[in-house]
């Protein structure tokens, strides 16, 4: 069973590192996808409005001499869906067996990596697993658990070049139909929070990163106005805020405040480890 990490990514200097360096244990390939521009497809201008490039492509560059089985591939793409449909094209010329979903600012414990190919190696079956996640909120302690949480992140996808028709064997076209939907042959199954999460810094980044992120990432187009001055920026003089996403404030009812012992013990040494709120 072959399993590449593939990481589809644009300014992700933050975690991009502790994010590859956490899954290599669960995988035997890693992928980066290193978008050098940001997308256009949900913000015309974003590649006017963006920031520089940050150190992103450095540190890809590093782990890939560092590590033989880290890839990386570089381009410009318009999507989200592009971006990772270049990632499985590559995966399945490889001859992969599961392409594994992975932000740059995702990071795994090792113990549920151990589970989480413990349940796939169990369900050859299933074409799709789902890993709930902890996102993070503003900081290292304060998050939306993944149990606060209805997304349900598909993130596992196997990787089926045929199927079976009337007993006759057809080729299938493997893509992305979606931003985190692929459509893979088999079942759908979540992993149980018990077993395994991930630990996603989507929201636990720089003012800098943030505004940037509010430009261009693929809901740029959707955030209404307001939210970042009524919800974001006053969010630390009021954490009981409720109804805090972006998009769709019931998803995130509230963050909590949790100490990050639970953590992966490489983010102790994240410079952010131990901020209350990131600047």
């Amino acid at each position: 069973m072959r399993i590449a990490a593939v990481f589809c990514v644009y300014n992700e200097q933050e975690y991009l590192e502790y994010a590859v360096r956490s899954i290599l244990p669960g995988v035997e390939r890693v992928v980066i996808c290193l978008g050098l521009a940001p997308y256009t497809a949900y913000n015309p201008n974003s590649r006017e409005v963006s920031r520089p490039d940050d150190r992103t492509e450095a540190i890809a560059d590093a782990l890939a001499k560092a590590h033989p089985n880290v890839t990386v591939l570089k381009g410009i793409w318009a999507s989200e869906i592009d971006h990772r449909n270049a990632g499985l094209e590559l995966c399945l010329q490889d001859g992969t067996d599961y392409y594994w979903l992975v932000d740059g600012d995702e990071v795994y414990r090792e113990d549920h990596l151990r589970r989480i190919r413990q349940e796939i190696e169990a369900h050859p079956e299933t074409g799709t697993f789902i890993v709930k996640c902890h996102i993070f909120w503003r900081g290292f302690s304060y998050r939306i658990p993944a149990q606060e949480l209805s997304w349900r992140p598909r993130r596992i996808f196997k990787l089926t070049r045929f199927r079976k028709i009337l007993g006759l064997k057809f080729p299938y076209r493997l893509r992305f139909v979606g931003q985190n939907e692929m459509n893979s042959l088999g079942k759908v199954v979540e992993i149980p929070p018990d077993q395994a999460v991930f630990y996603h810094f989507s929201y636990a980044r720089s003012q800098a990163a943030m505004r940037d992120k509010f430009l261009t990432f693929s809901h740029a187009h959707e955030i209404p106005s307001g939210w970042i001055n009524e919800v974001w920026e006053k969010w630390p003089s009021d954490r009981s805020m409720a109804n805090i996403h972006p998009i769709d404030p019931p998803k995130f009812p509230r963050a909590l405040y949790q100490p990050p012992d639970d953590l992966p013990a490489l983010l102790t040494r994240h410079p952010y480890y131990g901020l209350d709120i990131i600047p």
